[in-house]
């Protein structure tokens, strides 16, 4: 008879620190194998006597993680390892940790100490302290993404940032410097940007959309709509966001039914870009 091992993992690679149930199945008639309640997941699961060759499904459930699951195969020996990682549940995030304002990265904050963002007082300290959680968390995962897809050792996209006017929590708007769409353009012979329809991101007033580009990745693409003035002076605006569309069920494979409907929460981006692009983010999720 054959054994899995499971582990499983938080989206920084490490024992997951939660409780969880656990449901084998066979992937052949879908019947239920095995099952456990209020199991440690930082530990390994060891699950014995299973038919050896035979695909099974591992589903877990932690209470404060997404459920996941994956396929195993037992075969004689020692037993297979299956892997599984979940992503924070965003409803189960308690205390999410962001910086002070004068630890925010200095290309941030010296973005927002001449922004003026829409619906909110101030600018650079009292502006960062009016954000909620969630404008906090989405500002945080496009400052690191921009920052992170770089054209030479000294311009990335967030380097033509001049200031943001508006923040939510799955996009940020900013004015950016003529040069960025150019360069973004001619990305797109290196493959590191793709054309794409940007027909859903409406240009401000004044404005025409002058095209959308989104990075190649698999998860977590960076996509950025431009728009220009339709009369002198030249000047260009930005809507950057970024898509998770296969995110959650292809990256950690959520299961089907837990996978996000509509608008993706920051949480989601935030476990997404440490998980896949080993992004480093300046707030951390507990």
């Amino acid at each position: 008879m054959g054994k899995l091992i499971v582990k499983v993992g938080n989206a920084y690679r490490q024992p997951l620190q939660d409780e969880i149930d656990l449901k084998v199945l066979s992937a052949r008639s879908d019947a239920l194998v095995r099952s456990a309640r209020n199991i440690d997941a930082s530990k390994e699961i060891h699950i014995d006597e299973l038919i050896d060759h035979q695909p099974y499904i591992v589903k877990i459930f932690p209470r404060r993680h997404r459920p996941v699951a994956a396929f195993g195969i037992p075969t004689p020996g020692d037993g297979v390892v299956v892997q599984l990682y979940a992503p924070l549940d965003p409803e189960h995030v308690e205390n999410p940790r962001f910086p002070t304002y004068g630890e925010v990265p200095e290309p941030l904050r010296a973005v927002l100490e001449c922004s003026t963002v829409e619906e909110v007082s101030g600018c650079g300290k009292p502006l960062y302290d009016a954000l909620t959680a969630t404008q906090k968390a989405g500002m945080f995962n496009l400052y690191a993404k921009m920052n992170s897809v770089g054209f030479d050792e000294q311009r990335t996209v967030w380097s033509f940032v001049d200031r943001l006017y508006r923040i939510r929590a799955d996009r940020v708007f900013a004015d950016v410097k003529p040069g960025l769409r150019d360069l973004v353009k001619g990305a797109v012979a290196e493959e590191r940007f793709r054309e794409v329809s940007g027909k859903l991101h409406k240009p401000p007033d004044g404005f025409d959309a002058c095209g959308s580009f989104k990075t190649d990745e698999r998860y977590g693409n960076l996509q950025l709509s431009f728009f220009v003035t339709t009369s002198a002076p030249l000047s260009f605006k930005v809507d950057a966001d970024i898509d998770d569309a296969a995110g959650l069920g292809h990256a950690f494979q959520v299961i089907r039914n837990f996978v996000t409907k509509g608008v993706t929460h920051p949480y989601d981006i935030h476990e997404i870009l440490v998980f896949r692009q080993e992004v480093t983010l300046p707030y951390q999720l507990a």
